[in-house]
C-alpha cells in the first residue's frame, strides 16, 4: 500500500494491535501510542534492567513484523498469521540472548517462555 507509515505498520495495522494486545496480556506493558514515545517516554517508570530487557523484546517484534512485511510484498506470501511473527521474534530473542551475561539471557528466554505460555493459553 502507497499510504503505509511505519506507526502504521507497527502500531496500528490489526496484526500490530494483535501483537500489542499479546504483549500487553503476558508482561502488563500498555502499547506505546508512537513511534516517538515506543524509542522515547514509553517505558518511563519501569525498573532500567527491565525496561532495556523489554526493549530487546520489541527490536525483536519490531524485526519479524518487516520480515514478514517483506515477505507479503517481496516473496510474495498470501498470508502471515500473527503466530509466525511471534514465531520469529522469539527465535530472535533467543539467538540475542546467546550474546548476553547469563542472568540477562535467564530473563530474555523467561519472557519468552510466558509469550508463548499466554498465546497457547489464549489462542490453544
Amino acid at each position: 500500500d502507497q499510504n503505509e507509515t511505519i506507526k502504521h505498520l507497527f502500531l496500528d495495522c490489526p496484526l500490530a494491535k494483535l501483537l500489542w494486545r499479546t504483549i500487553h496480556i503476558a508482561f502488563n506493558v500498555s502499547p506505546p501510542i508512537s513511534i516517538d514515545t515506543l524509542f522515547g517516554t514509553w517505558l518511563t517508570g519501569v525498573e532500567s534492567n527491565i525496561a532495556g530487557h523489554i526493549r530487546i523484546g520489541i527490536c525483536a517484534l519490531l524485526w519479524a513484523i518487516w520480515n514478514c512485511r517483506n515477505d507479503i510484498i517481496f516473496n510474495r506470501k498470501i498470508f502471515i498469521n500473527f503466530l509466525q511473527v511471534i514465531y520469529r521474534a522469539t527465535a530472535w530473542i533467543r539467538m540475542w540472548s546467546l550474546l548476553m551475561q547469563i542472568q540477562g539471557c535467564f530473563c530474555l528466554l523467561g519472557a519468552t517462555e510466558t509469550v508463548t505460555r499466554v498465546i497457547y493459553n489464549r489462542f490453544g
